[in-house]
């Protein structure tokens, strides 16, 4: 049996690796690494969070087998490791590090850049008293930070200006992972949306805030103004950022198939971007929105003056985001391409399939909004 040591199990990234990988190699072992979060210790968040996606995946029945080979070690990965608890790890064959601490906005007492860079430190100390044969560190494609231009994967940018200090700490880890000298692999996915084909997800992250705020939005000033929440209104507000067209949505099941498929191969120091090649626009997320919610006045502006209550509460609750919408970067996939075949980038998250992604979440999330077909 391989064992592995695995951080993140209980997020929407580790949960789809660690299903997939069970699924496809009889012989693999995980050993978890994680905490308790409220009133649920680390072995029924992980239970959990594997029961959840097994039903996610269609697979209900593979949660008892998936268990079977997951141990749980409650751990917070941040804090310092006694190297007596690591010696009882021994025959660990690899480490696979996806915890993340995915903060976009301000970090005034470090604690986003602590937890991405000395977790990723902490494990690697692992990784080489226990000797692995390989760490595979989950990082973000936005480590590229702000400049516009090509990102090339095993090329890292050159003291890149930061959006925030999660993209700082994750560029820095990678650095560490690079010099550990341990053979690596390094996956860089950008904003995770839901499956392709029907658009479905299990947790929604940071894009979905956009939706969220909009359908809100909605909802309270039909309801000031006494109308039901699916019927049309006009609701002047501007989104103001930079309208990009380079907007690099991945689809989950995408990125759990192809983080899986590369894992599998023998590590050769590569890093890998799970962005896809055919990237998405700002204007078309506007345009489904006021599509669907039956909004009349969502526009997208570079610049807005005299900024209406409505227009600050955008500005407040979701500032930290619009750096994404508005970039001009573009990532290079060739290693992706060379390593599972052209075939794997044959994919789009155009205007049709966000508009699935988007009408999957507001038909699950605000159906009151969407109303009557």
């Amino acid at each position: 049996m391989e064992k592995i040591i695995l951080t993140g199990i209980t997020g929407l990234v580790g949960s789809a690796f660690a299903t997939e990988l069970l699924k496809h190699d009889k012989n693999v072992e995980i050993i978890a690494l994680t905490r308790g979060q409220g009133n649920k210790d680390a072995q029924a968040r992980v239970k959990d969070s594997i029961r959840e996606q097994c039903e996610f995946d269609g697979t209900p029945e593979f949660e008892q087998e998936a268990m079977s080979r997951i141990s749980v070690i409650k751990r917070n990965i941040a804090s310092p490791i006694p190297s007596s608890r690591i010696d009882s790890l021994e025959g660990v064959d690899v480490v696979f590090h996806c915890a993340a601490d995915v903060n976009l906005g301000k970090d005034p007492y470090g604690k986003t850049y602590i937890n991405n860079y000395q977790g990723t430190k902490n494990l690697l100390k692992i990784a080489k008293r226990l000797n692995v044969k390989a760490f595979h560190q989950v990082s973000t494609a936005y480590v590229a930070g702000k400049n516009p231009g090509v990102v090339y994967e095993d090329t890292p940018r050159e003291n890149p200006v930061f959006n925030n200090s999660y993209e700082k700490s994750k560029y820095n880890a990678e650095r560490l992972v690079r010099e550990s000298g341990i053979p690596y692999t390094i996956y860089r996915p950008s904003i995770i949306v839901g499956n392709l084909k029907d658009g479905r997800i299990r947790r929604p992250l940071a894009f979905y805030r956009i939706l969220e705020f909009f359908a809100k939005m909605k909802k309270q000033q039909c309801a000031k103004q006494g109308l039901q929440p699916y019927e049309p209104i006009n609701l002047t507000m501007h989104l103001q950022a930079h309208s990009s067209n380079k907007i690099y949505f991945v689809p989950i099941d995408y990125v759990q198939k192809t983080i899986s498929d590369l894992f599998l191969l023998s590590p050769s120091n590569k890093t890998y971007h799970i962005t896809g090649k055919n990237p998405g626009s700002l204007d078309d997320i506007a345009d489904i929105s006021r599509s669907l919610l039956k909004i009349d006045g969502l526009k997208v502006v570079k610049k807005a003056f005299k900024l209406s209550i409505k227009e600050k509460l955008v500005h407040k609750f979701l500032g930290d985001l619009m750096p994404y919408f508005s970039t001009e970067i573009t990532f290079d996939t060739k290693n992706v391409a060379d390593a599972l075949g052209e075939d794997r980038l044959n994919w789009k998250i155009d205007y049709s399939a966000l508009y699935i992604v988007i009408k999957e979440y507001f038909d699950n999330m605000f159906p009151e909004i969407i109303g009557p077909e």
